[in-house]
């Protein structure tokens, strides 16, 4: 027995000294080393293991700044309801807003960057343990404020949409918006250096880090919406539709069909996304991004029109080039040398036959129907990978919601993590791919030529002339 007890004692012994530390929350002080990381600043050097965090949820913490888990305890037809009255009543809005004109849905867009920005520095705002950094939250601020400056005043100084400007006041100060925001960010990077402070350097470096990225997303990337406003309202419309319908229709596919075909999970990150969903979503968005055009066309016919001026409302004017027909069906194609238009003349006449069985109508091919099609596929294949790179975020900080600003689907940044892909993407895809033509009317290119000085105005005449006696229109 003394022998058993020995032993006994001696492996309680060597079980307290393998025992990890205790853990502390407890912030460094400000002589700590520099070598820890940023992750052990914000998680307070804690050893605990990969079950207790997965366990501790961030925002229920003494001192957090996070949402509450607004959908706990409601069971799914309450979910099911919230969501789609409060995505009902925000569709709502987005029309109403949209019908106000340019500037106004440009206001929405401003509004929006602000509240993304602010759910996504609040993602690691809300565990850091440090809290007597001086100037901490008005640097980061200072940061996406000078870089705003910067991404507008730079977008309306490019001649397409400086054009829109006939306020003289306005014209002559965005030349100087470069300079201010050199100055802004000058100044931020001064104040940055400034407050550094000894034992939490690898911290403020890397609160600066995610600040910068977080400005990638909501500023830089972003900025591509400001294009597709004033080419006209269909721009921003169209692709924001797409969106939706890939969204709602992989969530009532995966609900219809979800794990039927396989039980394979289709992303760890994200295990109630099913393929079928997935899939099922993409076919239904890629058919709707086909016809989804001749509404917009037929019924809303100004929202293709790009805007003419910054101040004034919306309104129709000619249908642009990429609107148009694809080729017009009462053409004879059999006397043209082409092998292709013929057999392009035949499926135009299996479409509007199927028009007439569809609609009751004949319904011409239209331009954009076809690079509807290319729309549709991104929107299908690419752009729920920003709602999954938002769900990423999610579970590394152990978070629900961004916010709880919209009941039943969380932030802003919940809602259009998936349209910020797909809006650059679409400004891409038009400034390359879309014929040009219909996105600048012939008045926008007559104000910038009235602007320009009389010499260079003349020599502009004389060179228009010139081209026009060459192609053998004079």
């Amino acid at each position: 027995r003394i022998i058993e007890r020995s032993a006994g004692s001696r492996g309680m012994a060597e079980l307290r000294r393998r025992r990890p530390p205790a853990e502390t929350s407890e912030p460094l002080p400000s002589d700590a080393s520099d070598t820890l990381s940023d992750t052990d600043v914000d998680c307070g050097a804690s050893s605990a293991s990969e079950t207790d965090m997965a366990e501790r949820d961030p925002s229920r913490e003494a001192g957090s700044f996070g949402p509450a888990d607004h959908t706990s305890g409601e069971n799914k037809l309450t979910k099911l309801v919230k969501r789609l009255f409060f995505g009902t009543s925000l569709l709502l809005f987005l029309i109403f807003v949209l019908s106000l004109g340019h500037l106004t849905t440009l206001a929405m867009l401003l509004i929006a960057q602000v509240l993304m920005f602010r759910e996504l520095v609040n993602v690691r705002y809300k565990t850091r343990l440090v809290k007597t950094i001086p100037w901490f939250r008005t640097t980061q601020w200072g940061w996406f404020w000078c870089c705003m400056v910067y991404s507008y005043g730079n977008s309306f100084s490019q001649e397409k949409l400086l054009s829109l400007i006939r306020s003289p006041t306005l014209v002559g100060m965005l030349p100087y918006v470069q300079l201010l925001s050199m100055a802004a960010y000058s100044f931020m990077l001064m104040l940055f250096v400034l407050t550094l402070k000894a034992g939490y350097y690898k911290y403020q470096v890397g609160q600066l880090a995610w600040t910068m990225a977080v400005i990638v997303v909501t500023v830089v990337q972003v900025n591509s919406f400001t294009q597709n406003i004033f080419n006209g309202l269909f721009w921003f419309l169209y692709p924001v539709g797409l969106v939706i319908c890939n969204d709602s229709m992989a969530y009532f596919c995966g609900l219809a069909w979800g794990k039927k075909l396989t039980q394979k999970p289709f992303l760890a990150i994200s295990p109630n996304k099913t393929w079928e969903g997935f899939f099922g979503g993409g076919i239904c968005t890629v058919i709707f991004a086909f016809y989804f055009p001749l509404l917009l066309v037929s019924y809303f016919h100004p929202t293709v029109c790009p805007c003419e001026a910054l101040f004034d409302p919306w309104i129709d004017c000619e249908t642009p080039p990429p609107f148009l027909p694809l080729l017009p069906l009462e053409r004879d194609y059999t006397k043209t040398r082409s092998h292709f238009e013929p057999l392009l003349s035949s499926a135009l006449e299996s479409y509007d036959a199927l028009q007439r069985q569809l609609l009751g109508q004949s319904q011409p091919l239209l331009r954009i129907q076809l690079h509807g099609l290319a729309l549709g596929a991104f929107a299908s294949l690419v752009a729920p990978f920003g709602g999954f790179f938002a769900s990423g975020i999610k579970r590394a900080y152990k978070i629900k919601d961004f916010s709880a600003i919209i009941p039943g689907h969380g932030g802003v940044f919940d809602r259009i993590d998936c349209q910020l892909i797909m809006g650059l993407f679409t400004y891409i895809y038009t400034s390359t791919i879309v014929d040009g033509g219909g996105l600048i009317a012939r008045e926008r290119v007559l104000a910038l030529a009235t602007a320009l000085p009389a010499e260079e105005r003349l020599l502009l005449y004389r060179e228009l002339t010139a081209s026009l006696r060459d192609a053998k229109l004079l």
